[in-house]
């Protein structure tokens, strides 16, 4: 079949492929075959393949989704990573385009020194094919907006019937529409992206620390600031954790002890102009246990924060569940982040990620805890809508007493 390798159940290579995900969560569920094809043809051949013998497939870019829903059950798993593994700029269109397979990592290695800027995702082994059918929920999106929907022009893709379609705003505008948050629910193997750039800023940030006993009137000091600061080209993560998160004891918890962090993010041309962004996080009624003033910064800088948060290669599992409160309840009402992260027995507690102007209508956060280690509050608010974090929107319960 083309240039596709085929790994069969039971092989030493198969084994290996059925494991390529970012961290040690991956399920026991074994696919019928693993494809990994070179190219397009590759990928129309596979899917013709799949129907040939009556089964479905299913996809994988970078292998970061926390589900792990590429991982099915006697389906046929095509593996995108070496399917278009380039990056290419037209200086003239001002347009990238690339495989689904490149990272984030990549795509800054392609990027930076030609002084260009395409908003990618937060970590750095994140796939873009997944990060992009997922929305695309990308460095700055408070301005900016969703990647997928603001920056993604045009995609190649191949349908169900093995035929490779060029999909955009103007040609098969349906499948482009559909494809844009439709995740791993989207009926098609998108193999290609283009995407506007612009011109790079410099990186800027800042951060504040504060202690357990400081937490509800600091995280309400972050989430009443992230309201005022300016949308665009800046962006605010809180993040709870154990103190003992960074001290390189182990994942181990030696203390009981919660910090509540927060970092801001700002992209400018110089450092004036970023401390003149950062307001109102320049200054706080409240006594820090830290505080790093605007400060000049990188994304190897950032992609190390990341990677401590959630290291991707220490044979750790995760999960993660998101919360998005009906708007009619009050912000005291969600505030239950302290007792979630007392809960949480490994250091990896509450982050809340690109807080939206809009916190009073909408807020969401992230929960990420070991498997079979975390305790869930008995007496959550109600009429909250628990949203697990799959790809294009996932299954919703409407009451928060029922527990994932």
């Amino acid at each position: 079949m083309d240039r596709s390798v085929i790994l069969e159940r039971g092989s030493e290579a198969y084994e290996t492929s059925r494991r390529r995900f970012f961290n040690n969560g991956h399920p026991d569920r074994y696919p019928h075959q693993i494809l990994h094809p070179r190219s397009t043809a590759d990928v129309a051949a596979a899917v013709k393949h799949a129907v040939s013998l009556d089964k479905h497939v299913s996809v994988r870019s970078g292998g970061h989704l926390f589900p792990c829903q590429h991982l099915q059950d006697n389906e046929i798993l095509i593996d995108m990573k070496a399917v278009n593994p380039r990056f290419e700029y037209d200086p003239e269109t001002k347009l990238i385009n690339f495989g689904p397979g490149m990272t984030v990592q990549d795509a800054q290695d392609f990027l930076t020194p030609r002084n260009l800027f395409f908003p990618f995702g937060h970590s750095p082994t994140v796939g873009l094919g997944g990060f992009l059918l997922a929305g695309g929920q990308g460095y700055f999106m408070q301005g900016w907006g969703m990647t997928a929907d603001r920056w993604l022009v045009q995609m190649e893709v191949v349908t169900p019937d093995g035929e490779i379609r060029i999909c955009n705003r103007n040609e098969n505008a349906d499948l482009f529409w559909a494809a844009r948050g439709g995740g791993m629910g989207f009926f098609g193997v998108v193999t290609k992206f283009w995407g506007w750039t612009t011109r790079a800023k410099k990186l800027y940030h800042t951060h504040w620390v504060f202690s357990h006993a400081l937490y509800d009137d600091a995280l309400n000091w972050f989430l009443d600031s992230a309201k005022l600061i300016r949308p665009h080209n800046t962006e605010v993560a809180i993040c709870g954790c154990y103190a003992d998160k960074y001290t390189g004891q182990g994942d181990e918890v030696q203390t009981r002890d919660v910090v509540l962090a927060g970092a801001v993010t700002i992209y400018a041309d110089s450092l004036e102009e970023a401390q003149t962004m950062s307001w109102p996080f320049d200054t706080c009624p409240l006594e820090p246990i830290f505080h790093l003033p605007v400060t000049e910064t990188t994304f190897e800088e950032l992609n190390k924060m990341q990677e401590g948060l959630m290291p991707s290669d220490e044979g750790l599992r995760y999960k993660c569940d998101s919360i998005l409160n009906d708007p009619n309840v009050g912000r005291k009402e969600v505030t239950y982040l302290s007792e979630l992260t007392n809960g949480c027995y490994y250091k990896l507690s509450v982050q809340l990620c690109s807080i939206s102007r809009a916190e009073d209508l909408v807020r969401s956060f992230s929960f990420a805890r070991r498997f079979n280690q975390a305790t869930w509050p008995t007496h959550f608010p109600r009429n909250i809508i628990l949203q697990p974090t799959f790809a294009g929107g996932g299954r919703k319960m409407t009451k928060s007493t029922e527990r994932g």
